[in-house]
């Protein structure tokens, strides 16, 4: 993977962070880019004003069927994945540690055939996610080629963390609810409501330090009015860490995580930066909520091979952190579970 990133904290010394990237997988294709504008200091910091835009594809994304499933490590399906979004969004803060957000986004999501892979799970080759039940795929299910959502969102976040680069101590909470319809042009509609809390502590002068995190998601919305890639979803860099990206998705989720982080060594390279090395132990538990009924008869996604499952999923595995000055540059994960 090769990329570029570049950061200005203080464009033309009026206070405004101007933030571009852009990375390329070489191996699959896979693209990402984005820009930001983020003005953090409108009338004494008091209010807030960001504009954020990104562009995603992904030619083999892995569908593993919906709900809380035992299909893994095999996929149902594959399919091209094409994601753009622009979000606009106000914030207030009436307190330091405290913003109060409004936010207003615009999503494009295009799903088409992507690259076939030669095995999926004794299918060869791999049917892809549009196809038909009768070929392997999902076809019936409701806006199975993409769509647009434009949500508005409330949201609310306490930060009183002690530092950003290598936090030590205090909480980390997000309260936020969003809703899309017809009326806002919108070809769906539904709500979703997200919380997510985190606690860290330090122990031997903050060299260890010990963190906890709970995260919930619930969405509804009419029938045929969810589309499967607006579910929430488990698996992947930031969540169940061991098992592949978007592995379950549902309307609701729970997830908890244990991590114990550790300062391996710091030191100064040269006069350029101040390195930091942590190793992070980390434990997680979660799962989607999805019937088989509502899978059935409102996704019309059900499949005699994908079984449905009540237990939690877990993952362990370790990491390492690497920050250099004031920026975190790397995190590198590997996770374990059931599924390889």
């Amino acid at each position: 993977m090769i990329g570029v990133k570049f950061t200005h904290r203080d464009l033309y010394k009026t206070g405004m962070t101007f933030d571009v990237d852009a990375t390329y997988a070489a191996l699959n294709s896979q693209q990402s880019y984005g820009v930001k504008l983020m003005q953090p200091h409108l009338a004494n910091d008091r209010f807030i004003i960001t504009l954020y835009g990104k562009y995603g594809f992904d030619p083999q994304r892995e569908f593993f069927g919906l709900g809380n499933n035992d299909r893994g490590p095999d996929p149902a399906s594959t399919n091209a994945y094409q994601n753009l979004f622009g979000v606009l969004a106000l914030g207030w803060r009436p307190r330091a540690r405290l913003a109060l957000n409004f936010s207003v986004m615009f999503r494009k999501v295009d799903i088409r055939h992507g690259d076939q892979r030669s095995d999926c799970g004794g299918l060869e080759p791999c049917p892809f996610t549009q196809d038909s039940p009768a070929d392997g795929g999902f076809s019936d299910m409701p806006r199975v080629h993409g769509g647009k959502t434009n949500p508005l969102s409330l949201s609310l976040v306490w930060n009183d963390r002690d530092e950003v680069i290598r936090p030590t101590q205090g909480w980390l909470v997000l309260i936020k609810a969003s809703h899309t319809n017809t009326a806002l042009l919108s070809d769906f509609e539904f709500t979703r409501v997200v919380g997510d809390a985190g606690y860290l502590y330090p122990w031997f002068d903050k060299r260890l330090v010990t963190g906890a995190r709970i995260d919930g998601v619930w969405m509804e919305g009419p029938d045929g009015q969810v589309p499967f890639w607006e579910l929430t979803d488990l698996g992947g860099s930031e969540s169940l860490r061991g098992f592949f990206p978007h592995r379950f998705r549902g309307k609701k989720r729970l997830l908890v995580n244990l991590e114990v982080r550790g300062l391996l060594t710091e030191f100064d390279f040269y006069k350029l930066w101040h390195v930091r090395l942590d190793g992070v132990l980390f434990g997680e538990a979660g799962r989607v909520f999805l019937s088989s009924t509502e899978i059935k008869t409102e996704f019309h996604a059900a499949r005699p091979d994908i079984h449905y499952v009540s237990h939690l999923q877990y993952s362990y595995g370790g990491s390492l952190r690497i920050a250099l000055s004031s920026a975190l540059v790397a995190r590198l994960d590997v996770g374990f579970s059931e599924e390889e």
